[in-house]
C-alpha cells in the first residue's frame, strides 16, 4: 500500500526509473484485476485507458490517515479519483491508512473510523461502483499484541459499517495486511470483514500471471479461512502509465461486482425498542420507528423466534406474566432487503410477598440475582447483561436463569470481592458437552460447576497456575435442583453442598464479572459455558456461618424475605403511630400510608441498617389508618 513510502518526491522518482515497462494484458483476465493509489500518483490519472487497455477493473485510493484527511493525508486527490475511475466504468473504493501506533485502543480505532467516514460519506453510492473501503494496516506493530491489532481493527471496521448502515448502507470493510503480519497479529474473530492479503511475487514481469495461477496469496491466508483481494505486487500491469500497487479478485468479474459493492441496507431504524420494567398482571408495549423504501413490514421475536401476528410497528403484551420476561426484537422489511432491530429487554416484577418458611437475608450481603423475570440486581448495583443462549426457566424460587452451554452468559462489571466473602446460589445442572463448565469467573479467576478435562466436579481455576478440584470430589447431580455455597477466607475456599459441607482449596477473591461463562482477555474468546439453570445468586461481604448456610438450604424454595414486614405497630400517642418493621439488611425503604387502601401518601424513606427498625407517625389523626412498606430498589 502506498503509506509505507512517505510523500517524497525523490522516491517517486526512482519508481518511475526503475519501474519496468510491462505489455498491456489484451484480454480479460481469469480473476478481475486492480491497483491502489494515493497522492503518490497523479491526480489525471486515464482510468479510461486503464480499464480499456488494461483490463483494470478496480481501485482503491486513499482518503485519510490517523485523524487527518484531503491532501494533508495524502488522500487529497481522492474525489478526483473517485468521479473519473466511475466514470470509466472502474468500479473504485476508499481506503485509510491505520496509524494505532499514534491512536491506541478501540476509542483511537473509533475516532480514525470517523474521520475517514466523514471524508468518504458523500462519495459512497449504491451506483454499482463504489468498492468496499479498506483499512490499510501496516503502520508501526512495535509495541503492539495480537489482542490489541485485533481489537483495533474489528473496532474501526465495526465503526464504518455502523456509520453507513446509519445511512441505509450495507458494507463489510477489507483489511489490507502483509501475511505474515496477519499470522503474528490477527485472530479469528477478523474473520468477519473482507481481506487484501498483502504477498509480493519477486518478479514483475510474471507476478500477474503467477497470481492468476496460484490457487491463495503465496504467503498464506491465516487467520482468515478464505480471501477476497491479493495484492500480488508493489506495481501493477499497467505500471507505464501509472504507479501503483497490483490487486487481483478471488473471483468472477460478476461476483467482484455482486459481493463487493455497496448495497442499500434495507430500512434505517430511527428509533430502537428501549427494555422496560413492569409488575406482573400489567400491560407493556415494545415499538420502532424507521423508514424504508415503499411499505415496511415488522416481525417480531420473542427470545428469537417469530410471534404469531406480532406484525406492526407497535408490540403490546397485556397481563403479562414471569414468562412474558425475555428478549423481544423486530425484523424490519421493504423492497430493498431486511434489518433487524436491537433486542430489548421485557423484566417482569412479581409483587413481593413473605412465602411461607422464607427466611429473613444474611446481613452483608452485596448482590443479589433472585432471577424472576428480570437479570436486575436486587440488592446491590450489579445488574447483569444477558447474552446469548439464555433464558429464564422454572427454578427453585420462581423462574431461574438459564444457560444454553453453547453461548449464554451475563455479564455485569462488577469488580471482585476480597476475602471474607460467601456465594450462595441454587443450580439445577444439565449434562453439559464442554469439557468444563463457569459459575462465576472474571477471567482469571473462576468458580467451577465442572472441572476442566470433563471431570464434571466442582472446583475452582486460577488461570495460569492451575485447575483444582475438592477433595473429596463433589460433583452436582445432573437435573435437580442443588444448593451450593461457596466461602473464602484468608485460610481457602470452602465449599457446601445442601447445607453439607464438601472440602476446601486455596484462597481467591471472589469473581462476579461473568456468570455461566468466562471472556480470555489473552484469546479473546467466551469459554466454559455452563449447560443448566441457577437461582437465587447472593453474594456477601463476609464468610457466612455453617448455620446461616443450612438455614439458606431449609428455606428452599420459600426462599428469603424480600419484602419487609410491618412486625408490629402501637399507638403510642395522640395522632402518632409506631411502626416496627424488618427486611433486608442494608437496604432503604420507603414508608406509605392510607385512609381507603386506594390513595397511598409516602411518608419518607426509611433506613434498614441493622434488619430491624421503627418509623412514627406523627400524623395519625385518622380513626382508620393503613400502612404499607416497599423496598427502594
Amino acid at each position: 500500500m502506498n503509506s509505507d513510502r512517505p510523500f517524497s518526491s525523490w522516491l517517486q522518482v526512482i519508481i518511475i526509473t526503475l519501474g519496468l515497462v510491462i505489455a498491456p494484458t489484451l484480454a480479460l483476465a481469469q480473476r478481475p484485476i486492480g491497483i491502489d493509489v494515493s497522492d503518490y500518483q497523479s491526480a489525471s490519472i486515464n482510468w479510461a485507458t486503464l480499464k480499456n487497455t488494461y483490463n483494470i477493473s478496480f481501485a482503491w485510493a486513499k482518503a485519510s490517515e490517523g485523524t487527518s484527511s484531503g491532501s494533508g493525508s495524502g488522500g487529497g486527490n481522492f474525489p478526483t479519483y473517485n468521479a473519473n475511475a466511475k466514470a470509466a466504468g472502474v468500479i473504485i473504493g476508499a481506503y485509510h491508512y491505520a496509524r494505532y501506533d499514534l491512536h491506541a485502543g478501540t476509542s483511537g480505532a473509533t475516532s480514525e473510523a470517523n474521520v475517514f467516514w466523514n471524508a468518504i460519506k458523500t462519495y459512497t453510492k449504491t451506483d454499482g461502483l463504489t468498492l468496499m473501503p479498506m483499512l490499510d494496516v501496516e503502520a508501526s506493530f512495535t509495541n503492539q499484541t495480537k489482542a490489541t491489532i485485533t481489537a483495533w481493527v474489528n473496532q474501526w471496521c465495526l465503526t464504518v459499517s455502523n456509520n453507513a448502515a446509519t445511512a441505509g448502507l450495507k458494507l463489510k470493510p477489507c483489511v489490507y495486511i502483509s501475511s505474515s503480519k496477519a499470522a503474528t497479529y490477527l485472530d479469528s474473530t477478523v474473520n468477519q470483514w473482507n481481506t487484501d492479503i498483502a504477498s509480493w511475487y519477486s518478479n514483475h514481469a510474471t507476478a500477474e500471471s503467477s497470481a492468476q495461477g496460484a490457487g491463495t496469496p503465496i504467503g498464506g491466508i491465516t487467520p482468515w479461512t478464505t480471501w477476497q483481494f491479493w495484492q500480488y505486487d508493489d506495481q501493477n500491469v499497467a505500471q507505464a502509465l501509472t504507479t501503483g500497487d497490483g490487486d487481483i479478485f478471488n473471483g468472477t468479474l460478476a461476483q467482484l461486482t455482486n459481493n463487493m459493492v455497496v448495497k442499500p441496507l434495507g430500512p434505517v431504524i430511527t428509533t430502537q425498542p428501549v427494555t422496560i420494567t413492569a409488575v406482573e398482571g400489567a400491560n407493556a408495549s415494545f415499538t420502532v420507528a424507521a423508514t424504508g423504501s415503499g411499505t415496511i413490514h415488522y416481525q417480531w421475536q420473542f427470545n428469537g423466534t417469530n410471534i404469531a401476528t406480532a406484525t406492526a410497528s407497535r408490540l403490546t403484551l397485556t397481563n403479562i406474566v414471569i414468562t412474558n420476561g425475555g428478549g423481544y426484537s423486530v425484523a424490519l422489511t421493504d423492497s430493498i432487503g431486511t434489518t433487524p432491530s436491537s433486542t430489548a429487554y421485557l423484566n417482569v416484577q412479581i409483587p413481593l410477598v413473605n412465602a411461607a418458611g422464607s427466611i429473613v437475608a444474611p446481613t452483608g450481603m452485596v448482590n443479589w440475582w433472585p432471577a424472576d423475570g428480570s437479570a436486575n440486581d436486587i440488592f446491590g448495583t450489579a445488574n447483569c447483561l444477558p447474552q446469548g443462549g439464555f433464558y429464564y426457566a422454572p427454578g427453585e424460587s420462581g423462574t431461574a436463569f438459564h444457560f444454553d452451554g453453547s453461548t449464554g452468559l451475563m455479564t455485569n462489571g462488577a469488580a471482585n470481592l476480597a476475602v471474607p466473602w460467601t456465594l450462595s446460589m441454587w443450580v439445577n445442572r444439565q449434562d453439559s458437552p464442554q469439557t468444563s463448565a463457569i459459575l462465576m469467573s472474571d477471567g482469571t479467576y473462576s468458580l467451577k460447576l465442572e472441572q476442566y478435562n470433563g471431570t464434571h466436579q466442582v472446583g475452582l481455576t486460577i488461570l495460569g497456575v492451575g485447575d483444582y478440584v475438592f477433595s473429596p470430589a463433589y460433583t452436582v447431580p445432573i437435573g435437580t435442583w442443588t444448593h451450593l455455597a461457596f466461602v473464602g477466607t484468608s485460610s481457602g475456599t470452602s465449599l457446601y453442598a445442601n447445607g453439607i459441607y464438601k472440602g476446601s482449596l486455596t484462597n481467591i477473591p471472589l469473581p462476579r464479572k461473568f456468570i455461566g461463562a468466562a471472556y480470555i482477555t489473552s484469546s479473546a474468546k467466551y469459554v466454559d459455558f455452563m449447560l443448566g439453570s441457577l437461582d437465587e445468586i447472593m453474594t456477601f461481604n463476609r464468610a457466612l456461618s455453617a448455620s446461616e448456610i443450612s438455614a439458606i438450604y431449609s428455606s428452599g424454595s420459600a426462599g428469603m424475605v424480600r419484602a419487609p414486614q410491618i412486625v408490629s405497630s402501637l399507638s403510642s400517642g395522640p395522632n402518632q403511630m409506631t411502626l416496627k418493621f424488618k427486611g433486608q439488611t442494608g437496604k432503604n425503604y420507603t414508608l406509605y400510608s392510607s385512609t381507603n387502601l386506594i390513595d397511598w401518601i409516602s411518608l419518607g424513606n426509611v433506613a434498614n441498617t441493622l434488619g430491624t427498625n421503627q418509623y412514627i407517625d406523627t400524623s395519625a389523626t385518622n380513626d382508620q389508618e393503613f400502612y404499607r412498606l416497599s423496598q427502594t430498589y
